[in-house]
């Protein structure tokens, strides 16, 4: 019989980082503030850590790291508020750049804003105080160097997961700059 919390199991499962005062408001004697705290340490522990599809009403996306697609109805549901206070709800964390929301057939992509900031990526006061850049990189393994503002890992030392398959983004410059162009088109007129 293989044990569920054997400590072969334990290390393999990765594990997951959520904010402090997300979990410390969750017993929250304030029923509005549990209840946005719920929300937020479901979206914590559900974003992807890596790329991968989510099939959403017979439709597959991609969803990408700290990133979740959901259907808002449902997790209205599910975390017992109706509509319009779910609504009033998101439209706060939205407004606090907590998330970011993008609607989608039959349901919603969910980001996480600073996902990699709060989960893994080490601060500047963070390195000032052990050291500086150099003895923060011998402390915790570092991503590569960003390339056209994206993040390109391998490794992810909070979940303890190597060699992750993760596909090189390749970028089209002629379609960044075909946007912006129409983009400040749109902006003149």
């Amino acid at each position: 019989m293989n044990k569920f919390f054997a400590m072969e199991n334990l290390l393999k499962s990765g594990f997951y980082n959520i904010p402090r005062v997300i979990v410390d408001n969750e017993q929250s004697s304030c029923k509005k503030t549990a209840l946005r705290a719920r929300i937020l340490s479901y979206f914590y522990q559900k974003a992807y850590f890596a790329k991968g599809d989510v099939v959403l009403d017979g439709r597959i996306y991609t969803c990408f790291r700290g990133e979740l697609i959901a259907n808002q109805e449902e997790l209205a549901v599910r975390f017992e508020t109706d509509r319009r206070q779910w609504n009033r709800i998101m439209a706060e964390f939205t407004s606090e750049n907590i998330i970011r929301v993008e609607r989608l057939r039959g349901g919603s992509r969910i980001s996480l804003v600073a996902y990699d900031c709060i989960v893994g990526k080490k601060s500047a006061q963070y390195k000032q105080a052990n050291g500086g850049d150099k003895a923060a990189e011998e402390a915790a393994p570092k991503a590569k160097k960003p390339k056209l503002g994206v993040m390109v890992e391998n490794y992810y030392p909070e979940h303890h997961v190597k060699g992750c398959d993760i596909p090189v983004i390749e970028i089209d410059l002629e379609k960044l700059r075909a946007l912006k162009k129409r983009m400040e088109e749109e902006n003149n007129k």
